[in-house]
């Protein structure tokens, strides 16, 4: 896709810029609601347990469970700092691909699952790019509502924040607890080894650790509390890098099979191998409040994302603010 075909130009931001005023509409003439239907990037994500999941807990025995969701965004983004996203100053369209495979029994949840997509950019000096990741998790539910899960990860050609094409091994574990029927908690740490497909063929490690605490006021009704910090330490010293998450969203049902999310995100970036001009190193702090609205009728999941992002930097080259707009359709089988 290229800027030469403007039809679909035209198409992809008239569906895109409709997102904000669909949001807003819907919320104001919305006056139902139905119970439970059982790095910046995409925070279009469910808050719900995946159908396969839910579907190898029933039964007795071990249970297997095999998945597949096709998922089709269209992405427009307008003066977002360079290298920090994967649209910048434009348009792009992106399928994926999610086959997974889950085996349960009695306390235990097997989970693999592997991600393809495939991105497209309007902009003719960008390369189209593909990206993996596959993961494998095992989670063990203990008496009392607490979950233990350790996971393995291997993702290809992703975009960091210190890179736009890396490779990474992750490996880790998580706690989730639940207080009641309301409050959880959920503490989780790992260890991540990557390599940028850098001219100097550099490579980085480090630790990310995680803390969510979740408020359920009823089927799909929730509140989060969100941190997180993680660092990059690496031999190459652009590479470098030491970041703080905290994120605050609510999540409340507007109609039958439809909720809205609003959300407030704070980051701090440190590169401390990477000066500036007049002195210092390069320092980021971004805020961005988000909406997104989700249908999901049966298999079907339609979701618009609306976000404005807000970007302070010590380098000039940095310091821009913008908008960001996401569609997405897929369907479960």
């Amino acid at each position: 896709m290229t800027s030469r075909n403007p039809l679909t130009r035209r198409m992809l931001q008239a569906i895109v810029l409709s997102v904000p005023v669909v949001c807003f509409a819907t919320a104001a003439l919305a006056e139902t609601a139905e119970p439970d239907a059982s790095e910046q990037g995409s925070g279009i994500e469910d808050e719900t347990e995946t159908r396969a999941e839910t579907a190898a807990r029933s039964g007795a025995g071990w249970r297997i469970d095999p998945g597949l969701r096709l998922t089709a965004r269209g992405i427009t983004a307008r003066s977002t700092a360079p290298g920090e996203d994967e649209v910048i100053d434009g348009n792009a369209l992106a399928a994926v691909i999610t086959p997974s495979l889950v085996l349960a029994k009695d306390d235990v949840t097997v989970t693999l699952r592997n991600t393809t997509t495939r991105l497209e950019f309007e902009d003719a000096g960008r390369t189209d790019r593909w990206q993996n990741a596959a993961r494998l998790s095992v989670a063990y539910d203990l008496p009392g509502g607490t979950r233990l899960t350790a996971f393995g990860e291997r993702s290809d050609n992703i975009l960091a924040a210190e890179f736009t094409s890396t490779d990474e091994w992750e490996f880790g574990g998580e706690i989730t607890r639940s207080l009641d029927a309301a409050n959880r908690i959920a503490l989780g740490a790992s260890w991540r080894e990557r390599s940028y497909d850098d001219a100097a063929g550099s490579r980085g490690d480090g630790v990310r650790i995680d803390g969510e605490y979740r408020y359920r006021f009823g089927a799909n009704h929730y509140a989060f509390l969100r941190g997180r910090y993680d660092e990059i330490n690496s031999p190459e010293a652009r590479r470098n890098l030491s970041r703080w998450l905290a994120e605050a969203s609510y999540q409340r049902p507007v109609a039958r099979d439809l909720r809205l999310r609003g959300e407030l995100s704070y980051q701090r970036l440190d590169f401390g191998g990477r000066p500036v001009a007049g002195g210092g190193v390069r320092e980021d702090d971004l805020f961005w409040p988000e909406l997104t609205l989700i249908w999901s009728p049966g298999p079907w999941r339609i979701a618009g994302e609306a976000r404005y992002i807000v970007r302070n930097s010590t380098d000039p080259a940095f310091d821009r603010s913008g908008y960001r707009f996401e569609v997405e359709v897929s369907h479960a089988f």
